[in-house]
């Protein structure tokens, strides 16, 4: 996983959870740090799929422990999968891709225009 996919996750989970919205921005720079480098082995559409499974199930943010215990139970399953015969391409769907790039956006864009209004004040 690069940087950049790295970043996605990071706002995807920061998007999913209110409480993450105290994390400063540093918070989030060293959380993205953090992952590329947890992550740096693992294909960008597993550590998605884990995330996304986590979002829809859990209401809490997740420690990276366990995001790196299912990212491996989830790459056991892709390769039981794989040997099963079941082989399809995998790939995150342009649309959602999209809407995930703008979502971030509309976080960052938010976030400094928040820090804008506080520093005037």
């Amino acid at each position: 996983m690069t940087i950049q996919e790295a970043t996605k996750i990071i706002y995807m989970l920061h998007a999913a959870y209110p409480q993450d919205r105290k994390a400063t921005e540093q918070d989030l720079l060293d959380r993205i740090d953090l992952w590329s480098v947890f992550f740096a082995d693992v294909e960008y559409i597993t550590v998605f799929k884990v995330v996304s499974a986590w979002i829809k199930a859990k209401s809490f943010l997740p420690n990276i422990d366990e995001i790196k215990a299912a990212v491996d139970i989830q790459k056991q399953l892709d390769k039981k999968i794989a040997q099963a015969g079941i082989i399809k391409p995998e790939q995150i769907p342009p649309d959602i891709e999209a809407r995930l790039d703008t979502l971030i956006a509309d976080i960052i864009n938010a976030e400094i225009e928040g820090e804008q209004r506080q520093n005037a004040q």
